[in-house]
């Protein structure tokens, strides 16, 4: 695995910073691509900073390469549920200039994190919410050289403590945890790719790049987020994240595009919200070799959740959304192999397709592979039923069946490939 990097401060300190503050706040941590009608999980988090009418949001555009035009669509859609226009106000700390504000130049808004007037403002809210952009210039804006905490940072945390609403969109999700993937992709991590210069529209990971971890802001103390998360194929990323020496932490939520993880602090609690769903990795009994050129991952308990499934991570208990029935010993499908695309890129079947209906509710097998590969070396992916496996499935009124698949195993192993030519 290529080398992963370390920011310039620690883990432990941006813990013991939130942890020690017992915050009793939200999080709506959405996984980039929020639709404005996504009307469910904006009208949540108006309700969670204390409605329509009460409802006051900072808006922190520091990850956005336009932040005025950040702001600006974020406070629209705002007001459309009927926040109060007076009642959304943008807090000033960015480090890229926005076109769209030719008298006004966004990259020297980058020190205001330390204005004792731009905290107060923060402190007068009842909601922060960071944009989407790169997370990357959100931890440099809002933490000093040394990782301390700047004063806006400081002030959110007050909003966090008291029971505020604490949210983002994108790179304002992979800020969230107390270890934050900086950039990479899945094939890049495991070799599978080396064009570390091609990016697709609309992506800002190249397809070749390789992880990168740093430190997050810790807001959501139980393991990494990620965002974009089946529509750019980030699983691979996401687990190796996890076998990195320098994570700290044996979770980690992938979320998909239009979906929130809403967060409850007070009582541990997450609730997914949107579209589509939340996969959770837990490395508690995990087995790593990142000695080798493409790293191996064996035993990985993978379980994923859409709309309306709740995690109770105190019990560590999955509550499956009302309405949903039991796959097990009614499977709808009888399936052979999936065709193999490889999931470490966004081609079908991917990874929900092959835990969903290839798997759980599959009456035909026990577990399904994946394999990717780069000349004459690769990966094989590999998810199994176990005897703690459950599965659960719900067809909604538009006919997609919507699940909640918990506890299946995931490994991931090096191979070599030889190709022959095929005679009858």
């Amino acid at each position: 695995m290529k080398k992963v990097l370390s920011f310039l401060f620690t883990f432990f300190s941006l813990l013991a910073l939130v942890n020690g503050q017992s915050p009793k706040g939200n999080l709506m941590i959405v996984g980039g691509a929020l639709s404005s009608d996504n009307k469910e999980v904006y009208e949540k988090m108006i309700e969670l900073s204390g409605g329509v009418s009460q409802a006051k949001f900072a808006v922190i555009p520091s990850a956005s390469g336009v932040p005025a035009k950040a702001f600006e669509s974020f406070s629209k859609t705002m007001v459309g549920y009927g926040v109060k226009p007076e009642n959304i106000i943008l807090i000033n700390v960015a480090m890229v200039d926005d076109d769209s504000t030719p008298d006004v130049n966004e990259m020297l808004w980058a020190g205001n994190a330390s204005d004792h007037r731009v905290a107060r403002a923060v402190l007068s809210c009842s909601a922060v919410w960071f944009t989407g952009g790169d997370q990357l210039r959100t931890m440099m804006t809002l933490t000093q050289p040394d990782g301390s905490p700047t004063k806006v940072l400081e002030a959110i945390r007050e909003v966090y403590k008291r029971g505020g609403l604490i949210g983002g969109s994108s790179a304002g999700a992979a800020i969230m945890g107390p270890v934050m993937i900086g950039r990479g992709s899945s094939a890049g991590t495991f070799l599978l790719s080396k064009n570390s210069n091609f990016t697709r529209p609309d992506e800002e990971n190249a397809e070749g790049e390789s992880l990168l971890l740093t430190s997050g802001l810790g807001f959501f103390p139980e393991g990494i987020t990620d965002q974009h998360f089946n529509q750019r194929a980030r699983i691979g990323r996401l687990a190796a994240a996890l076998s990195s020496p320098d994570c700290h932490t044996k979770m980690a939520f992938g979320i998909d595009e239009n979906t929130a993880l809403y967060y409850s602090a007070a009582d541990r609690k997450i609730t997914v919200i949107g579209e589509n769903g939340v996969t959770i990795l837990d490395a508690s009994a995990a087995v790593f070799n990142t000695k080798s050129r493409i790293p191996s991952i064996a035993g990985l308990n993978v379980s994923y959740l859409e709309n309306g499934d709740s995690f109770f991570l105190h019990e560590n208990r999955i509550l499956p959304a009302a309405g949903k029935e039991p796959t097990t010993g009614a499977e709808a499908y009888a399936l052979s192999h999936p065709a193999q695309n490889g999931i470490f890129a966004a081609s079908d079947p991917g990874f929900r397709e092959l835990i969903t209906r290839y798997l759980m509710n599959n009456r035909q097998l026990q577990s399904v592979n994946s394999f990717g590969f780069n000349g004459d070396y690769g990966v094989s992916i590999t998810f199994t039923k176990t005897p703690e496996s459950r599965g659960y499935v719900l067809k909604a009124k538009n006919g997609k069946e919507k699940y909640t698949i918990a506890n299946i195993r995931m490994d991931i192993s090096p191979v070599k490939v030889h190709f022959e030519p095929w005679q009858e």
